[in-house]
This record gives structure tokens, sequence and C-alpha cells, in this order.
């Protein structure tokens, strides 16, 4: 019982923490996501960059644009670790095989009781590199920059071990992800995945486009998160079904999403624990830069990781060291799920 009380009064300070640093960027969503702001200055800057960008891209594989061409017409296009073929993804694997066991065994400690997910640490991320290496693969960095179009920022990872509790609440809520304009995101199962293990969720491209124009009516109200029964009730009723897209998927199972443009949620699991790795992507230009780079790992860690890359690709991790202005002077936000 001590224990309890101490673990939910360290919480609960540590909420007060997150959101008393994160005012600054709450206020500049704010400011940013104003129609006079979005539409006459950052959307054109977006476009312009984009634009100047094209000559320079990395082309494809008839693969690798299969995988986009899915992306631009659904928001979501799934693959497996074997189809994709990356080296090391044996190696990678087997790493997060051993981090899902350990949050598995953490789950049990009493400081943890009340989390509905466990996430990696920087330490364990450290003691397997390889889980990060893992997503700076060129043929993941050249899928997603021909997806977004401009150069990428590779965001980091987060490992979900998800508790079979059946709770809605923070990612298992359909929400969107404030980071850029498009982003993706690269989920990897670590064991097989079924409607009652907290399968990833995608609203379909006509039901996002109607619940995006709904909800931009006021922009406090853009990134809105929601209850399934919220965004059931909030479609017209020919929409309302087959509203969105359940990635099922055994072990090894990959999903591109982009999550900036399309509602989406992790299906809170009723039977089955989940245990996913979500690599984050946006553009090294993101539309708001203070919700990027919350990597559980420091600057120096993040140096150390571009370090055991090809040159060639070293600036996807340490892109932030490149921002100017506010960009550069705004504290990230630090709300976590």
């Amino acid at each position: 019982m001590y224990q309890k009380i101490i673990s939910q009064a360290y919480q609960s300070i540590d909420k007060l923490w997150q959101r008393a640093v994160s005012t600054p960027s709450d206020i500049a969503l704010f400011i940013s996501n104003l129609d006079v702001i979005e539409q006459r200055v950052l959307y054109p800057r977006y476009q312009r960059f984009i634009q100047e960008y094209q000559p320079l891209l990395n082309r494809p594989t008839s693969e690798e644009r299969k995988i986009v061409q899915e992306l631009e017409k659904y928001g979501v296009a799934m693959a497996t670790l074997d189809d994709l073929a990356i080296p090391n993804s044996d190696r990678f694997f087997r790493a997060a095989e051993n981090i899902s066991q350990e949050l598995q065994s953490n789950a049990q400690n009493p400081l943890y009781r009340g989390k509905h997910t466990l996430n990696i640490s920087a330490e364990q991320i450290m003691r397997y590199p390889e889980l990060f290496l893992w997503g700076a693969d060129a043929k993941l960095l050249r899928i997603i920059e021909n997806y977004l179009k401009l150069p990428v920022a590779y965001d980091g990872l987060s490992y979900y071990y998800s508790l079979s509790d059946g709770r809605e609440s923070g990612p298992r809520k359909w929400h969107r992800d404030k980071e850029d304009w498009q982003m993706i995101k690269v989920g990897v199962y670590i064991n097989d995945v079924n409607e009652d293990g907290g399968p990833f969720e995608c609203v379909t491209p006509d039901a996002n486009e109607f619940l995006c124009r709904t909800l931009k009516a006021k922009s406090i109200r853009r990134y809105k998160t929601a209850f399934h029964h919220e965004i059931q009730e909030m479609l017209p009723e020919h929409m309302q079904e087959n509203w969105y897209k359940t990635c099922t998927g055994k072990a090894g199972t990959v999903i591109f999403v982009d999550t900036a443009r399309y509602y989406h949620r992790g299906k809170p699991p009723t039977k089955f624990d989940r245990s996913a790795i979500f690599f984050g992507y946006c553009s090294r230009k993101p539309r708001h830069p203070f919700f990027c780079g919350r990597s559980p790992l420091s600057d120096a860690e993040l140096r150390y990781m571009a370090s055991l890359l090809p040159e060639e690709v070293q600036d996807c991790v340490t892109w932030r060291d490149r921002l100017t202005g506010l960009s550069k002077w705004i504290p990230k936000n630090r709300l976590r799920v």
C-alpha cells in the first residue's frame, strides 16, 4: 500500500512538471495554428521547401515506390521484416524480444501499477543500439523521403509494451500527431497481434477528411483526442461502417502510416499484451519542431548513435543541431501519454 501511494504521488508530481515545462510549446502550437499564420506564412513556406527539394530526391526502387503509393492513397501500408530485407533485422528482432521480456517483468513492479503502457528507457536503447540503428536504414529513409518529398529527420523510437487491460487511454484514443504537416511512423510488431491484442488502427481517407475538416473549425480542437464512441457519433450515418482499418499481423509485421494527417490509435488490448516498436520520422524543418525530439536519449547519446551510422545518413539523427530562430529555442513539449 505504501509503495502504491508513493508511486501515485510521484506520477502526479511528474505530470505537473510535464505541464509546466510544456507551456511555451503549447502557446506556440496555438499561435502557429491561427489561420493567418498557417495559411499565409507556414504552409506556403512548406510548399516552397518541397518544390526546391524535388531535384534532390533519392529515387526509390519499384518495391519501395509501391509502399509510397499506398501511403499516398490510403495513409497506411503494410509489409514484413522479410519483405523489407533490411540488414541485421535478425539482431534487431532478438534485441526487441529481450526488451519485451524486460518490460513484461517491469509490469509486475508496484511502481508501475496503474500504467496501461510501459516504455523503453534510454539505458535500454543504449544497451541495444541495434534497435535505434535499424530505424536509420537507407531503404526506410528512401521510402519516407519520397513520401515526405523532403529530407528526413529520424526522430527516434518508442517501444510500447501495452497491457491487456482494455483501457481506452493515452495513445489508445483516436488522435493525430502534431510534429509536421506529414510524418511517418514505422511500427514493428514484436509478438503476434490479433483483434484482441491491441492492433494498430487508422481511419480511412474519406472518414479522415471529414474529421479533419470538422475539427479544424476551431484550431484548438484540431488535435483533439477522442474515444472510439465519440468518433463514431461524429461521423455521418453513411460513414459509420468500415471507417477504419485494423492492422493485425504476425510478429515481424511492419506498418507504415502518416500519423500527422490521419487519425489513428492503438486499439486497447483485451486478452493479450502487445509489444511493438514505433520509429518516428518528419522533415528537417518540421511544422512544430517543439513536438519533435522527445526520444529518451540525450543529445550526447543521439550524437553517439549517429557516429555509428554511415556518414551520409548521420544528418537525419543530428538534424536538431541545425534548427534556427524560435524553432531552436522553444523548449520541447514534455507531456507524455
